[in-house]
């Protein structure tokens, strides 16, 4: 079993520790807020529960020492690596930061083809524009069916067959 430290993210005053993996939800302790176990930022875990409620007690601490109001959970983080310590050297296991936050969206695909259009004066060749979108992680068949939905919906036009234009 995994322990996680985490921080609410609502009254940003309380960390408290989760098993890591088990729900999909857990309650605040101090606001009774319900949180969204996948977005929180994972502070520290580990598999030992007292070594948890170490760096659980020493975050509470710092919280409860310096506030956060006003302050990211980012600067948070920072703030409590640099003055992270364990014995008389920072311990690398126990000071990183496991951030198991999703990543923030790509750009959508449509959006990300008009862009690349607008990068190259508002037209392009379409097998140029293919190349350049599938660097970026469009999908072949997905560049078809967007290129045939935005010439449907007007936002893009082929003056000739291998030619397309931004409206």
């Amino acid at each position: 079993m995994t322990y996680g430290v985490i921080i609410c993210t609502k009254c940003r005053d309380h960390a408290q520790i989760i098993e890591v993996g088990n729900s999909k939800t857990t309650r605040c302790q101090r606001c009774n807020a319900s949180l969204n176990v996948r977005k929180l930022r994972v502070f520290f875990s580990s598999d030992d529960l007292e070594e948890a409620i170490s760096v659980r007690t020493q975050i509470q601490a710092q919280l409860s020492g310096t506030g956060t109001q006003g302050k990211s959970l980012d600067a948070f983080a920072e703030d409590f690596q640099k003055h992270q310590t364990f014995g008389n050297e920072i311990d690398e296991k126990t000071a990183c930061f496991i951030d198991n936050r999703k990543p923030q969206k790509k750009k959508k695909a449509d959006e990300l083809i008009i862009s690349i259009l607008v990068e190259n004066n508002n037209r392009m060749n379409l097998n140029e524009l293919k190349e350049k979108a599938l660097k970026m992680d469009v999908g072949e068949e997905q560049f078809d069916d967007i290129i045939k939905k935005l010439l449907m919906a007007g936002e893009l036009y082929s003056p000739s067959k291998d030619l397309i234009r931004i409206v």
